[in-house]
């Protein structure tokens, strides 16, 4: 019996990274980047986005725009609803430079206090360009935002060599208050909501690389208790042994 406890205490890492974790509020996304394209095919609209991308920031912290959905009622009993925002009130960013063929993970991360519904869309720029209602809500956003209102820590505008190529994809965030009040204004007109936008580029595909040092840890710690649980065994085993003879002896 002795024995089998250091593989057992082994299976612990394993089955550590089996198991499903759970991060309170947090939404997110997977995605491949595309294969690149020629900078002339952006529209001009996109470049007054906000980018993220390895040559840039691999995150964003900001204030978005939130609106109700068409489930939230005011206190007055009128249903709010709005074409393209019946989801949440859209707003847009640049993914920029990514490595062709590689995974990546978009989250998008708040406060408890500020109880929201995300939805995140990530579309190719042919997509953008084909349809026309996604083209005017980008062209929107992008003409909303002045130089007074980004937050110039981390925001950083596409820019683009004459002729290099660059793996791009277009974010869209749908923000829905989720809350109901007594108070009028904040029925009226929800504050925005501020969030942290990060970009996670998997590792060889099959890992994010927010997760390595985990994985990493898991693996020292896997290592560590397969030899305390040999050493420990191994001491029970030379305790045990002599009373044991004595037992047989008797």
């Amino acid at each position: 019996m002795i024995a089998h406890k250091p593989r057992l205490t082994l299976l612990l890492p394993i089955l550590a990274l089996l198991s499903p974790t759970t991060t309170a509020n947090t939404e997110k996304v997977i995605f491949t980047a595309p294969p690149p394209i020629s900078p002339e095919t952006i529209p001009s609209s996109a470049l007054n986005l906000p980018v993220l991308g390895p040559s840039t920031s691999l995150s964003i912290r900001t204030n978005l725009t939130r609106v109700f959905s068409p489930s939230i009622t005011t206190n007055d009993g009128d249903e709010r609803e709005d074409g393209q925002q019946q989801r949440g009130f859209p707003s847009w960013l640049v993914l920029q430079d990514l490595v062709p063929g590689q995974r990546y993970e978009l989250r998008v991360c708040w406060s408890a206090l500020e109880p929201t519904e995300f939805s995140l869309d990530i579309y190719p720029l042919n997509t953008i360009l084909s349809t026309p209602h996604l083209l005017q809500s980008l062209s929107q956003h992008a003409t909303s935002l002045s130089p007074s209102n980004q937050q110039p820590q981390h925001h950083h505008h596409p820019q683009h060599p004459s002729s290099d190529e660059t793996s791009i994809l277009l974010l869209r965030v749908l923000a829905a208050a989720d809350y109901f009040s007594h108070h009028q204004s904040l029925m009226k007109d929800p504050p925005p909501v501020l969030v942290d936008l990060i970009l996670d580029p998997y590792v060889y595909n099959v890992l994010p690389q927010s997760l390595v040092p985990t994985a990493c840890y898991l693996v020292v710690v896997g290592i560590a208790s397969w030899f305390v649980a040999r050493w420990a065994a191994g001491a029970l085993a030379a305790i045990a042994g002599p009373d044991g003879r004595e037992k047989k002896q008797d």
